[in-house]
């Protein structure tokens, strides 16, 4: 009997402990679901993580942990706000979590030159680490057709949104024909260009006929517009 009774004593006192462990995997799956809702996963996975959970929290059982909610928007350390019953009542508290992505996007089957013209077979959809809030990166493969590249980029690599450009129509140190009018004559000089450039942007010339410099606009692949002469 004594015995017994010593081995119920151990089981209940032993179920009383909490060490916080099965607390704080409630609030990760309650953070899961929350985060899912904002996330399309299809083209998002990612994994939650405690960074920082206050004690005072942890040491509430499971079942009292009511709701976890997102305190902004989803980045790589994200708050959110938890609400969980307790003797004085339903309480609230911040915590943090740390959000682990990766997003399905296009990345070089090769490696590219900068300043290279690309199509969307140049790539492939790879699931690729990012960090939510912070990286941009090229999301769909027709992003990329006919595109030019501003830097080089790796095999495997993926390309930030800011590193896209228009069709490069104009290369520098290649020839270029400028056309010139003012109303009463028009010529074009075969000039070298000193930038690369898209369609409508502005670059900057050199005409050895002349030996001069000029500002053009890109109209046409080989062929600018005379602005001015330098």
């Amino acid at each position: 009997m004594i015995f017994n009774a010593l081995i119920a004593l151990v089981l209940l006192f032993s179920s009383s402990v909490n060490d916080g462990e099965d607390t704080k995997q409630r609030i990760l799956e309650l953070a899961e679901a929350t985060i899912s809702k904002h996330l399309d996963t299809d083209v998002v996975r990612f994994e939650v993580k405690a960074r920082w959970i206050p004690g005072s929290v942890l040491a509430s059982e499971p079942n009292d942990v009511l709701s976890v909610s997102l305190d902004g928007s989803i980045q790589k350390y994200t708050r959110f706000k938890v609400n969980y019953s307790s003797r004085a009542g339903n309480q609230s508290a911040d915590i943090q979590l740390l959000i682990e992505t990766q997003q399905l996007i296009p990345v070089a089957l090769r490696r590219i030159k900068s300043g290279e013209n690309v199509q969307a077979s140049d790539f492939e959809l790879q699931w690729t680490p990012v960090e939510l809030g912070r990286d941009r990166f090229v999301e769909q493969l027709e992003e990329l057709e006919g595109k030019s590249i501003r830097r080089t980029i790796l095999a495997g690599q993926p390309v930030r949104a800011h590193e896209v450009s228009s069709r490069i129509l104009v290369k520098a140190g290649e020839p270029v024909y400028m056309h010139f009018s003012d109303g009463t004559i028009s010529l074009a000089l075969q000039c070298e260009a000193r930038n690369n450039g898209s369609a409508g942007e502005e670059i900057q010339i050199y005409c050895r006929e002349t030996r001069k410099k000029y500002t053009t606009k890109i109209i046409a692949a080989g062929e600018v517009k005379w602005l001015r002469t330098n």
